[in-house]
């Protein structure tokens, strides 16, 4: 009996290498707890995410079951959507963030002081605001759009 289950944890184990995957359990989890307004509340919730063994189980699923599928299969089980933009950083101070719904692009630039400055293509003003690695920008027509950093 203890023959078969080293041997099927070896084979677990095989089925498991190479594949790195992109761990989207694990991604839903972090950003579930990272969108609360409260920072109070978001500690809060990490440490329950922590004691309880919700990042340890999220993490075990995803390397041995979720990661392998995805591997062998090309696509992910787990499909989180967590921005409506994406961010690609020119240098230390400026980044592009592109819509992903119209396809405007955003010039976002950090000051010396650690505050954020927005505009369109146009150079209007665009209200930005980073809370961790979730930027949230409020575009003229009062539309929201978020981002990861």
């Amino acid at each position: 009996m203890k023959k078969m289950i080293y041997g099927a944890a070896a084979a677990l184990t095989l089925l498991a290498t190479g594949c790195t995957g992109s761990f989207q359990l694990m991604q839903a989890v972090h950003h579930w707890h990272r969108n609360f307004e409260n920072r109070w509340t978001d500690e809060a919730c990490y440490l329950v995410a922590c004691i309880l063994p919700i990042y340890a189980a999220a993490y075990t699923v995803d390397t041995i079951f979720f990661n392998s599928v995805e591997f062998w299969m090309g696509e992910s089980m787990v499909q989180v959507t967590t921005a409506d933009a994406t961010v690609t950083r020119v240098n230390a101070t400026t980044a592009l963030v592109k819509s992903k719904a119209s396809g405007e692009v955003y010039t976002l630039t950090r000051s010396a002081d650690g505050t954020f400055a927005m505009t369109d293509a146009q150079g209007n003003s665009v209200t930005a605001q980073v809370q961790g690695s979730m930027l949230t920008m409020t575009l003229p027509d009062g539309t929201t759009r978020t981002a990861l950093m």
